[in-house]
């Protein structure tokens, strides 16, 4: 047997581990940068921010999400896994450094660290996840995200748990599930192979036009749920809530949507992904309005479905993506994602002050309207014309 056929049946063995790994690491590095607006009420407390700020927290995280189609088409060139692992042990490490910024200076900077190293996981990580995916992509590509929004679910409740218990430097034990995490995806994960661009001038028109609209409708997207994470805390604590309960909030709108993400992946190319995508921007827009006349357990109910109807479209946007550039994956995948993400983060910014201004029940309703607007929108996406991928999805 050659060399070359050892190291092929080496990647095929540790690829199938290496999808579950991914699931993991993905749950990690989106609970790590995912977990800071739960505990916002005592951030601001300790370092003094008024309401007109708090945006600038989830700006200053997801603002490198701009970077992503850079990292991506460098992924793209690279090939290899190093990205993913890479990313992860940045984002971990700043998100547990949190608790110790003396100033709130220091606490942007360790966010913007955090920030940085998601950029870096996630590209590579999307493509990562259809390479060994196998034939379904769609459903896999669902568990694949189920995995971030479980962390992004989950993390608020231990980070609000830990502060609760030890203050914000409690924070720092959520550094250990990832340093240990981190060798194991650096040996594990198969190599990606290197696929160089393929764009040619007279295709720039096409491709400014495909990136546009995947921009334009997960850019609102992003916009309400972060803004949902944002403000539903300090919505609830004016309210007379409890830390806990806030965080609990957030916890189900990113944990009850798992049904939502996973028949997104599923049945999202089985019938036409564009009209997907509009209802769950639609549904998601009605949801929201009557989570803002639920009270008692109906304000969790509402709130859970919420985000079933959110993110069961997401899905079905990433593998539009990565089928709209099939020469570029990683690139696409950073394009849907961090671009979207970005967008959402600085419109989040900007509703602070709007917040400040006219209260937060009127500025949720500003994200009903932007919900109501994705959905027609959804309509300028591209078709799901090119199947699989630049390169063979692993079977």
């Amino acid at each position: 047997m050659t060399n070359q056929g050892g190291r092929e049946i080496a990647q095929r063995r540790t690829s199938r581990i290496a999808f579950p790994l991914l699931i993991w690491g993905h749950f990690l590095n989106d609970g790590s940068v995912n977990y800071a607006p739960a505990i916002l009420p005592a951030v601001m407390a300790v370092h003094h921010v008024p309401v007109s700020l708090v945006g600038s927290v989830v700006l200053v995280l997801q603002a490198p999400s701009v970077l992503q189609p850079l990292v991506g088409a460098w992924a793209d060139r690279v090939g290899g896994h190093a990205f993913v692992w890479a990313g992860l042990a940045l984002s971990a490490f700043g998100a547990a450094a949190i608790g110790l910024a003396p100033t709130y200076t220091v606490l942007l900077g360790l966010l913007l660290l955090t920030g940085i190293g998601n950029a870096i996981f996630h590209p590579q990580s999307l493509t990562s996840a259809s390479w060994t995916a196998g034939r379904n992509r769609g459903l896999r590509m669902s568990m694949f995200l189920i995995g971030g929004e479980l962390g992004r679910g989950l993390w608020p409740l231990l980070a609000s748990a830990l502060v609760v218990a030890a203050g914000l430097r409690g924070l720092g034990w959520i550094l250990i599930p990832a340093a240990l995490t981190v060798p194991v995806l650096a040996m594990v994960l198969p190599d990606l192979p290197s696929a160089p661009p393929r764009t040619r001038p007279r295709e720039t028109q096409a491709v400014v036009g495909k990136a546009t609209a995947i921009l334009l409708v997960r850019g609102l997207s992003a916009t309400a749920i972060f803004g949902l994470v944002t403000f539903i805390p300090l919505l609830w604590h004016d309210r007379g809530g409890s830390l806990l309960a806030g965080a609990s909030l957030l916890t189900t709108l990113l944990v009850v949507g798992i049904p939502g993400n996973l028949a997104g992946g599923w049945l999202g190319h089985r019938v036409s992904p564009r009209l997907w995508i509009g209802l769950s921007s639609l549904f998601a827009a009605l949801l929201l309005a009557l989570f803002l006349f639920s009270t008692g357990i109906w304000s969790w109910v509402t709130i859970g479905l919420v985000g079933t109807a959110l993110f069961s479209g997401i899905p079905v946007v990433m593998l539009l993506s990565q089928d709209a550039f099939p020469g570029n994956p990683s690139m696409a995948s950073g394009l849907a994602l961090g671009g979207g993400n970005a967008i959402g983060a600085l419109a989040t910014f900007a509703l602070g002050p709007v917040a400040a201004a006219i209260g937060l029940v009127p500025t949720i309703w500003l994200l009903v309207g932007l919900l109501g607007v994705a959905a027609p929108l959804a309509a300028l996406l591209p078709r799901a014309e090119v199947p699989g991928m630049a390169y063979p999805v692993r079977t």
